[in-house]
């Protein structure tokens, strides 16, 4: 049970040996999500509130993450290995999965089956009275203008005519997704860190998780409640910082608070890829397997 908590220790120490690639390797992949964001923003401004083009725009952006962000992961998860085990690694080797050869059609293959994995969750979820609760809960968003507001007559029907019992699905789809995030976590990392077909990774993942079920809930659970006093606090600091910067100048706000916010996104990334790689490394047997005397390219 006290395993998470482990891999959890040794993820602060991530970045130790070689700092300069880890976080550099993050920051690059911080900009191609931030550029593929924006890119949607501007596609969405550009369908003027049109429904049928939102969906266009969605569809088409869903695909591209599905191509774009898979070698990404598989990406810092080497460089995470690279710098856990002393290999030599530059942060642009986050993108070595795109290369020929390099495991990046792998990655995307089993990203996929997970995404529609998720998807058919979803879709089964749909069937249950608390997807029934959230399609009319939508309907009702949908059908609001933009700027105006919604139906509170239809929504407080909702609610009345919606059983408490059918609520008792949220945790079950917590643990569910919870257990998703996990098994598609370590399958990328199976993907990106061995020489395996697409099933081999998938099953991997599904199997690691299910076996560390208990632990991984405990984990999430102290995590969930331990998260949201820190984010409680640190929100109530942050402001109290931010009303201060704002008496004395609205331009500090924005000069303090983006390298802040940017120096936590940094923090964030690899705290959970490292999280991720020392529970790979623990549930698979690698732990205490010795770095190979490799030199120049990382290979997998």
């Amino acid at each position: 049970m006290a395993a998470p908590f482990r891999w959890l220790r040794k993820a602060f120490d991530v970045g130790r040996r070689n700092p300069k690639a880890l976080f550099g390797a993050i920051a690059l992949v911080i900009v191609v999500v931030v550029a593929m964001t924006m890119a949607q923003t501007f596609l969405q401004v550009l369908t003027q509130g049109s429904m049928s083009g939102l969906v266009v725009v969605m569809v088409l952006m869903t695909a591209v993450n599905w191509v774009v962000m898979p070698p990404l992961v598989g990406g810092l998860f080497r460089v995470v290995d690279a710098t856990d085990r002393g290999l030599p690694v530059v942060a642009s080797d986050v993108f070595n999965a795109y290369g020929r050869g390099q495991g990046g059609k792998r990655l995307v293959l089993v990203s996929l089956v997970y995404s529609l994995a998720y998807v058919g969750f979803a879709g089964l979820m749909l069937l249950t009275p608390l997807g029934q609760f959230f399609r009319e809960y939508f309907a009702i968003a949908l059908a609001t203008p933009v700027g105006g507001e919604p139906d509170m007559a239809a929504l407080q029907a909702l609610m009345a005519n919606t059983s408490p019992s059918a609520f008792l699905w949220l945790p079950v789809v917590a643990i569910v997704m919870f257990t998703w995030l996990h098994a598609s976590m370590l399958a990328l990392a199976t993907a990106a860190l061995r020489e395996v077909d697409v099933a081999t990774a998938v099953v991997a993942g599904a199997m690691a998780a299910l076996r560390n079920f208990l632990p991984l809930l405990g984990f999430m659970l102290v995590m969930l409640v331990g998260g949201f006093a820190a984010m409680l606090l640190v929100g109530l600091v942050l402001g109290l910082l931010m009303a201060l910067l704002a008496m004395a100048s609205p331009v500090l706000v924005v000069l303090v608070m983006f390298p802040l916010m940017l120096l936590v996104m940094l923090a964030v990334y690899a705290m959970v890829f490292a999280f991720y790689y020392h529970g790979w490394r623990d549930i698979f047997g690698l732990a205490d397997a010795p770095a190979p005397p490799t030199e120049g390219a990382l290979e997998v």
